[in-house]
């Protein structure tokens, strides 16, 4: 078990060993969260100044991702994820050896990044956070002044 996932409450090292489990298959049964990111990214904002550093939770294999390094193509990212799988995955499905695109292993609950950044986004994570409002807050103290933080996440009407 990967040192990350013994330091993580049960709850979510239970939530990164499902999903890292289905990394190499995931994309295959995601079409809501392919639909939910092309949705989620044309909603993203144009940021002022050259080079935007973003920050995304919950990138598992980079459906939401790819659309973020497109929409920012001279931004600067973090995509993190729980599951280090997932991780891999996105670096993989990304074909990047970009040294603008790093990738880390950090929960979104407790973030283990250094801001500010001036974009945090989230497709389809929010709602595996135990205390979605809690995380809010906390995220928001990472952002840049004038920074934006955009999600996509399911609703009690959902489904």
């Amino acid at each position: 078990m990967s040192s990350i996932l013994r330091m993580l409450p049960t709850r979510n090292a239970k939530i990164a060993r499902t999903f890292g489990a289905r990394a190499a298959s995931y994309e295959a049964h995601a079409d809501l969260q392919r639909a939910v990111a092309e949705r989620l990214a044309r909603c993203l904002p144009e940021l002022s100044g050259s080079g935007p550093r973003v920050l995304e939770f919950g990138c598992g294999t980079g459906v939401f991702s790819r659309r973020l390094v497109a929409h920012y193509p001279d931004g600067s990212f973090v995509l993190s994820d729980l599951a280090p799988a997932m991780i891999e995955e996105c670096r993989r499905t990304l074909r990047s050896s970009s040294k603008r695109i790093s990738f880390e292993v950090t929960d979104a609950a407790r973030p283990g990044v250094e801001g500010p950044f001036d974009l945090i986004a989230m497709s389809m994570t929010l709602h595996w956070l135990a205390d979605p409002v809690a995380a809010l807050d906390r995220l928001s103290r990472l952002l840049a002044p004038g920074g934006i933080l955009v999600y996509a996440t399911i609703s009690g009407e959902s489904f």
